[in-house]
């Protein structure tokens, strides 16, 4: 299918989109785009994660007050909003045209200009595949700087002017350059490639709030975005741009001294981190497991845990500085509780058998996605490892509980913490092992009904003192 038909066939599908049509039919001046990421998503096939559209000839407090009567505006800030449509539940952005200038600190910043030609704003944009647009009132795709000869043929990320200047300007680039990269499989083109060893650092660069505090020009959360979407896409890959762009020293840099660690079998911690990738990326683990959806949690989690002792505290370090804790994105599939939980347990199931396990521990380390991906990654660093001991036995037990579990799901619990709470359970955490102790009671078959559950707990209490 041409390129210009996908991005015709993503907006038929996409309701919110109906706005614009509503807008041009309202205000006759006004000339809709897709724009940036959206058109490149669609290109390729790939369900965007936003619409982003550019609205020309249209005064910004018109489209305000147009914005604001046809749904709920959630972020209006310089020329740019977040809009969810009347009779929708997805938001899109909505912006007008916008000039590049510098900041006193050097930094790019865009000023609102709506009577701005449509090739002044794609001009100013970073890479020329984020440069193409998409007329929604005639349907044309336009391309002025080969931004889909750059994605389908070459594949390759440029950037649309001198990659000195632009990352000098915008250090933000640096990370997002890694992140479009291993999202899309894209190579690098030359100068760009060059150009990020000598502006990396650039990503600390701070700056004076209006309360004259410092602050990062970059928000920390922005880089761990960039991070886990380039992990969760193709780990093996971002994590090679990473060393070998030297990116790895400002954007992760507690990771430095893996490389350096030598295992006993003479391997590198990188070379056994890429065969662990390797592992989880394969077809086979990913259907033994269900773990074929992208996620950031299993893989930032595969990063970590030939840290093996320094594997939690590193991941504490790096959730902290980069506030992974506020990363909110539906394609990324993260969360690093999760994450901490996966690395826990793999050293617990590598020390002591799962046998020894109440029935409640052992069905928490099988059921939902997140036990898939922590028998994924168990299998995975054993075999990274060369592990043939309990972590083997324990993988395959309980793949075999997992596989019981899933073709015979056990019943709902009978008792939960809120039931204890009604009983004058004092709050704790003293109560997860009274409620883990009702659950193996019940897995067991001792307890079938809610009356005797909350029988035994009361029993327990008196037990407890």
């Amino acid at each position: 299918m041409p390129a210009h038909r996908r991005v015709g066939a993503y907006i038929a599908d996409t309701a919110p989109l109906g706005l614009l049509f509503k807008l041009v039919r309202d205000i006759p001046a006004a000339d809709p785009y897709l724009v940036g990421g959206t058109v490149r998503d669609a290109v390729l096939g790939v369900v965007p994660h936003r619409a982003h559209v550019l609205v020309r000839d249209v005064a910004p407090p018109v489209l305000n007050t147009f914005l604001n009567a046809n749904g709920a505006v959630t972020q209006h800030t310089n020329g740019h909003w977040h809009v969810t449509p009347r009779g929708t539940n997805e938001t899109i952005s909505v912006s007008v045209p916008h000039i590049r200038a510098l900041d006193h600190s050097g930094t790019a910043t865009r000023i609102p200009a709506h009577e701005r030609s449509l090739h002044d704003d794609l001009a100013a944009r970073d890479f020329s595949i984020n440069s193409m647009a998409y007329s929604l009132k005639d349907g044309v795709l336009h391309d002025p700087h080969g931004g889909l000869h750059d994605l389908i043929t070459r594949k390759t990320l440029r950037t649309l002017h001198h990659p000195e200047l632009h990352l000098s300007q915008e250090p933000a680039l640096v990370s997002r350059a890694i992140r479009l990269a291993s999202q899309h499989g894209l190579t690098f083109d030359h100068a760009l490639w060059n150009a990020i060893p000598r502006h990396h650092a650039s990503v600390h660069r701070t700056d004076h709030d209006d309360d004259g505090n410092n602050q990062y020009v970059i928000p920390r959360v922005r880089l761990g975005h960039d991070v886990l979407m380039a992990l969760a896409y193709n780990p093996k890959y971002a994590l090679a741009l990473l060393k070998d762009s030297g990116a790895l020293e400002s954007l992760v840099p507690e990771l430095l001294h893996h490389g350096a660690t030598i295992h006993d079998d003479g391997e590198t911690g990188w070379q056994k981190t890429n065969r662990l990738f390797d592992i989880l990326e394969h077809h086979d683990i990913a259907r033994a497991y269900g773990t074929a959806k992208k996620s950031a949690t299993l893989y930032l989690a595969g990063l970590l845990t030939l840290l093996e002792d320094r594997a939690m505290g590193t991941l504490r370090d790096i959730v902290t500085r980069l506030h992974l804790h506020a990363v909110d994105d539906h394609r990324l599939h993260f969360d690093h509780t999760d994450a901490g939980w996966m690395l826990n347990k793999t050293v617990t199931l590598t020390q002591g058998h799962a046998a020894a396990l109440s029935p409640a521990e052992r069905e928490r380390l099988v059921r939902g996605q997140r036990g898939a991906e922590l028998l994924a990654l168990l299998d995975a660093t054993a075999s990274a490892k060369h592990e043939h001991g309990i972590a083997r036995e324990n993988l395959v037990d309980l793949r075999n509980e997992r596989n019981r579990w899933l073709n015979n799901p056990a019943p709902d619990e009978l008792v939960r913490g809120r039931d204890l709470l009604a009983l004058n359970f004092s709050p704790g955490a003293h109560l997860r092992g009274i409620l883990d102790k009702i659950r193996s009671a019940q897995l067991e078959g001792h307890l079938s009904s809610r009356a005797a559950a909350l029988d035994f707990a009361r029993y327990l209490a008196t037990q407890n003192g």
